[in-house]
């Protein structure tokens, strides 16, 4: 990747976090292809909700392990020490963070599994489609839609602005903007500033 881009991802969160995810869906789906047609020859095409659920199993396992691992390269590797830890949000651990996502993810499942598995069992029952060409067009499917309804949701929650502290910790609040906080602030203490030395001169 070249340093420019790289540089882009790793300062972006909306994108580096929507890229990790599809990146590790998409590998995941390609790494249990061939585990699945296999299964299926094994117990029989004709379980086909039981072979969707073998899939999806096996697609979060793998999903998750390479999610992790992504995450830290986009937003907690700096190889060169050349990443402004200033602009960084405050006390970002990378364990916190990015099992905040997965967390979001989680809540997501039910929608996934229904357009994941479903489709995918529906797509064996009334294509006959084959369970490796099945779990392709519908687990993709499935990223596809929590994509777009996570990124919705993270810009509301925070998790996908580059300013927000996730830290779980007595004094920071979870999800608080810091940079938004700041401003207010700033905006507060300024009409004081103003008034202060017309006040002066009028005495």
């Amino acid at each position: 990747m070249p340093t420019r881009a790289f540089k882009f991802y790793q300062r972006n969160r909306v994108v580096n976090i929507n890229l990790n995810i599809l990146a590790a869906g998409l590998l995941a789906i390609v790494l249990i292809k061939l585990p699945v047609m296999y299964i299926s020859k094994w117990i029989g095409p004709e379980h086909k909700l039981l072979i969707s659920v073998i899939a999806y199993i096996l697609d979060t396992i793998v999903d998750v392990m390479v999610y992790y691992g992504l995450h830290w390269v986009a937003n907690h590797w700096d190889p060169n020490n050349r990443r402004d830890l200033a602009k960084q949000p405050k006390k970002r651990r990378f364990i916190y963070d990015a099992t905040r996502i997965q967390a979001e993810r989680m809540a997501l499942v039910p929608i996934f599994m229904l357009v994941a598995i479903g489709g995918m069992w529906a797509l064996q029952e009334y294509f006959s489609i084959g369970a490796s060409w099945a779990l392709i067009y519908a687990f993709v499917s499935a990223m596809l839609i929590t994509r777009i309804i996570h990124t919705f949701w993270g810009y509301r929650s925070g998790t996908f602005k580059d300013t927000v502290d996730f830290m779980i910790d007595d004094d920071i609040q979870i999800g608080r903007d810091l940079t938004k906080e700041a401003e207010e602030a700033n905006r507060a203490a300024q009409p004081k500033q103003d008034s202060s030395p017309t006040d002066g001169a009028a005495s």
